[in-house]
């Protein structure tokens, strides 16, 4: 998902809507199928694709225009089409959908809705320009298409905690659906995936730390001179920080001296101290060190242990000389051209889709590197019960109610959701059983339908997960679907409002510090305390940067302390 650790690992979190794995995949037998031959389902059954709602008979033909990001997966127009074509007579809807790479795309959206072309669905997020956009208008309020009974698909897969649990503050100070919250678990675990098939024919069987990892790599310089042990992408996300720090959860540590951390704009991040449904003290990305001041220990002084390890890493040869020229990490460990990568479990079947297509003979490992996960602690991870990334409608589009008439047929049945999820069945997957899949024998991965779903079609109610995941990893996900691995974060609910001071945000000094700081992230920079250090005072001194910085967190300190006083 997330997309990278600024798209990252993030995210991750939802709410106590899910029990369990089996329960989140329970499927009722009398769900339609959508078929690869009109009328034909995957088991040779004859079916028919679920109707359109509220109305049963045959709608106008509409286009809809879709903006996802990314590479438009391979065979992506041939299950399009057979979407329009089994759904003629009910939805009539085509589907215009354009894939923009991802360093283009949240520009590109901007540009977009500020010229009010039309665009009937978008993939947003709060670490992109979700919450911008929704103080500045653009998004449509959704609220009267859920818990209703007009919308069947939406109401089967949404329960009501997920979608009260991601409403957002509108314009008029009330909280609003602007968006399909899109996620399957309370969380996701960050993976090192690595090739198995290599490092068992360097003689090592499982990671169990750190060490296994850098012996791992070791060898991997040793034998395979053309290879990148492990890869990192550019904007600094999914880098080697997260492993190196295996053992330890910041963010747990954080929350057990009542420290929280709310993103308010992409890369940038503010921290609050709460006692007693109070703000007592915050900070925010590029503030000075006094801000710190108030905090608890260790936290009341800058660390730069963590940056001094990843330089560490890249002195060794771990990760590339210039990181920041790798603009997709997933494509060059997919392509057999590095040893490891980070990513969530719940890309595995996309992982490993992908590697087997150009790679044929690996084999793919997966580390849980963060021990607590790993040993399946309870609680070991922190949520606001919010989904990481959403479908929105922006009021550009002219057709509100088709576009909601799109996403509930997406969500009517099992069958439906797999179409765009998994592709044609029989062609592109089989079932097996109730909750998993396979691949087709003799299929070639490189040309198959394999879509980043975190996009479009993750819920709660329809997961499948690949036949392909070893017995021994299946109990992390049944780890990720009960409630009890987490830690309710004080800020759940809350989202800021960067509109208030979007001048201050718009300050070009403050996109500096997100970018002077990923060479840091990418282990580019020697000696990185000291340098840190230095970097850290000339923000300091840029007087107009601190001023801007002083307005945002005096700000994000209002609203969270105002959302802290409606709570009980």
């Amino acid at each position: 998902m997330r997309i990278g650790l600024k798209k990252m690992i993030s995210v991750l979190i939802i709410t106590c809507f899910m029990s369990t794995l089996l329960i989140a995949c329970t499927k009722s037998k009398d769900e339609s199928v959508v078929t690869s031959t009109p009328g034909a389902s995957a088991e040779g059954s004859t079916t028919s694709a679920a109707p359109a709602s509220p109305a049963a008979s045959k709608l106008e033909p509409v286009t809809l225009n879709v903006m996802l990001w990314g590479d438009k997966p391979k065979q992506f127009d041939e299950v399009v089409a057979e979407f329009e074509k089994q759904t003629k007579d009910t939805l009539n809807t085509h589907l215009n959908v354009v894939w923009t790479p991802m360093a283009d795309y949240v520009n590109k959206l901007k540009l977009k809705l500020a010229a009010g072309e039309q665009v009937d669905l978008a993939f947003d997020a709060p670490w992109m320009n979700m919450n911008q956009f929704i103080q500045q208008d653009n998004y449509y309020n959704l609220d009267e298409y859920f818990f209703n009974d007009k919308y069947p698909g939406l109401k089967k897969a949404f329960s009501d905690s997920f979608i009260n649990n991601n409403k957002m503050m509108g314009i008029d100070q009330k909280l609003h659906t602007f968006g399909v919250p899109l996620g399957q678990y309370l969380g996701d675990l960050g993976i090192l995936y690595y090739r198995k098939d290599l490092a068992n024919k360097y003689g090592i069987s499982d990671f169990k730390s750190e060490k296994d990892v850098e012996a791992y790599y070791d060898l991997v310089l040793k034998n395979e001179p053309n290879m990148i042990p492990f890869v990192e992408r550019s904007d600094g996300n999914y880098n080697s920080d997260p492993v190196i720090q295996g053992d330890s959860s910041i963010m747990l540590a954080k929350a057990d001296v009542n420290l929280w951390d709310v993103p308010i704009a992409p890369s940038i991040i503010a921290t609050a101290l709460i006692k007693d449904n109070k703000v007592l003290s915050a900070s925010i990305t590029g503030g000075k060190t006094a801000d710190l001041q108030g905090f608890p220990a260790p936290f009341n002084q800058q660390n730069y242990d963590p940056l001094v390890a990843i330089r560490a890493w890249h002195d060794k040869g771990y990760t590339e000389k210039e990181p920041i020229t790798r603009k997709d990490g997933a494509g060059t460990f997919a392509a057999g051209k590095a040893a490891s990568m980070i990513e969530g479990i719940s890309n595995y079947a996309k992982i490993l889709g992908d590697l087997k297509a150009g790679v044929p003979t690996a084999d793919l490992g997966m580390f849980v590197y963060q021990k607590g996960q790993r040993e399946m602690t309870q609680p070991n991870a922190v949520t606001d019960f919010r989904a990481f990334n959403f479908l929105t409608i922006p009021k550009s589009s002219k057709n509100l109610e088709r576009s909601m008439l799109f996403i509930d047929w997406l969500n009517q049945s099992q069958a439906n959701h797999d179409f765009f999820e998994l592709g044609i069945p029989g062609k592109n997957w089989e079932a097996v059983g109730e909750d998993k899949f396979k691949y087709p024998d003799g299929i070639d991965q490189g040309q198959n339908y394999n879509i980043p779903a975190y996009e479009l079609t993750w819920n709660p109610t329809y997961i499948r997960l690949p036949n392909a995941i070893p017995d021994e990893y299946i109990k992390y996900y049944r780890y990720l679907a009960d409630d009890k691995s987490y830690m309710k974060s004080a800020t759940a609910g809350f989202a800021f409002n960067g509109d208030i001071v979007k001048n201050a945000l718009a300050n070009p000094d403050l996109g500096k510090v997100v970018s002077d700081s990923v060479l840091y992230k990418l282990g580019m920079i020697p000696n990185p305390a000291v340098e840190m250090a230095k970097l850290q005072a000339k923000w300091e001194k840029n007087t107009a940067l601190q001023a801007d910085l002083q307005k945002i967190k005096e700000e994000f300190v209002k609203q969270l302390q105002a959302f802290l006083d409606t709570q009980k």
